[in-house]
């Protein structure tokens, strides 16, 4: 984001999302992170590469239905961008790869969280051994805020 804000800027990685969607263990923060993305004290974006995760684990759960709904939940979801992958975020996902040797989804999240100046909100290991961006746990985040 170009603009210059005093809200923190994050980018919701898959997992927060799948705990929200599934009321697994720590769901709660994740919801009270999207009640401040929604009320607008806190600037958010999913990579584009969350939708394929979000919908590719319901196809496996032989759930289509649920997964496009999800799908569409997380597009109209008020207040998050979406990061789409450009050329610039390939490469950097690349490089992502290439250093760290993470799954090629984590890679993409990373690479646009980082190309956004964004902190990666996981509780997913892969994150934290990147050097180049921030990642915290939802737990982490909330605390941040106070």
């Amino acid at each position: 984001m170009t603009i210059e804000s005093d809200k923190p800027r994050i980018v919701l990685d898959t997992k927060p999302l799948i705990k929200l969607f599934a009321k697994e263990e720590g769901w709660q923060a994740v919801q009270k992170i999207l009640s401040g993305i929604e009320e607008g004290k806190d600037e958010a974006a999913i990579c584009v590469v969350t939708l394929t995760e979000i919908y590719y684990k319901y196809l496996q759960e032989k759930r289509e239905d649920l997964g496009r709904a999800r799908v569409q939940d997380i597009r109209h979801a008020m207040n998050v961008k979406e990061l789409e992958i450009d050329e610039e975020t390939a490469v950097r996902a690349g490089e992502f790869k290439g250093k760290y040797g993470v799954p090629v989804a984590d890679a993409f999240i990373a690479a646009a969280a980082c190309l956004e100046g964004s902190i990666v909100i996981s509780d997913d290991p892969h994150f934290r051994r990147m050097a180049e961006i921030k990642a915290l746990t939802e737990e982490e985040f909330l605390s941040c805020l106070g």
